[in-house]
Formats: C-alpha cells, structure tokens, sequence
C-alpha cells in the first residue's frame, strides 16, 4: 500500500465516526432500548465529540506527519490533501446517508441539503489537518541533518 493513501484511510475512519457519533441522541432515541438520563446522554454525545476529535487530530493528523516525515518520493501536501478531504466528504456522506435511512428523516429535500453540505465542510476540515500534518512532516525533514 502507497503510504501516501494512509491518511486518506485515517480520514475515511474519523469522517464516519464523526458521522455516527454527530448523531448519536437521534440514534438512542430511535434504537428499541430504553432511554438513557440526560446526564448520561450529555457524557455520550460529549465521548462521541471527544472521540472524533481524537481520531480527526490524533490520528489523521500523526499519519499525515509521517507521510510527509518520510522522503522516499511521497507526493506533496496538496494532492495528499485533496485526497484526503474527497475520501473523508464520501466517507462522511456515506455514514450519515445509512444513519438518516435508518432513522428515517421526515424532510427529505431538506436533510440531503444538509447532509452534503456538512460532508464538504467535514471534507474540507480534514484535508486542511491532513495538509497541516504533511507540511508540518515536510518541515521537519528538512530541518533534519541526517536526511540532508
């Protein structure tokens, strides 16, 4: 597998759970168990943030900082980056598109327009962590005299 493609893999993973866990009242709502307390719904949607937080900064970001740390002939940070942003809008789009199907949205016209237009910005936001961590890679390389 092209290293250059692995930040793209994290970034499908934090877009979906991103997906799954922005929705994760209506999911328990929804589901045939029984409903939790509001303080333990809050600490869910809270472990749900702090998860995608974690996989789009922790994850996406570190995998992105060593593709752009190794200098075997990887691509620059643009194309790393747009990659990474159309994978992660897909991924983003495709979770949240099973998530309402199974929820079964009243407002059609209205849930896909908003569904696409928080899969760009998803997209968007994790093509810029996934350019910041190549760069910031890339600048470390540089910086280092065995590499030179």
């Amino acid at each position: 597998m092209n290293r250059a493609l692995l930040p793209a893999v994290a970034a499908a993973v934090a877009a979906g759970t991103t997906s799954v866990t922005r929705r994760i009242a209506p999911i328990l709502l929804e589901s045939p168990i029984d409903l939790p307390a509001t303080s333990v719904l809050s600490l869910y949607v809270a472990g749900g943030r702090f998860v995608s937080f974690a996989l789009a900064y922790g994850l996406l970001l570190g995998v992105a900082y060593r593709v752009g740390r190794t200098g075997d002939g990887s691509p620059d940070g643009g194309s790393v980056a747009l990659a990474t942003g159309l994978v992660a809008a897909v991924a983003y789009l495709v979770a949240t598109a099973g998530t309402l199907l199974w929820l079964g949205p009243q407002q059609g016209a209205v849930t896909a327009v908003l569904a696409v237009g928080s899969s760009v910005g998803v997209g968007v936001q994790l093509a810029v962590v996934a350019f910041a961590g190549v760069a910031l890679g890339q600048s470390r390389r540089r910086d280092d005299p065995e590499d030179a």
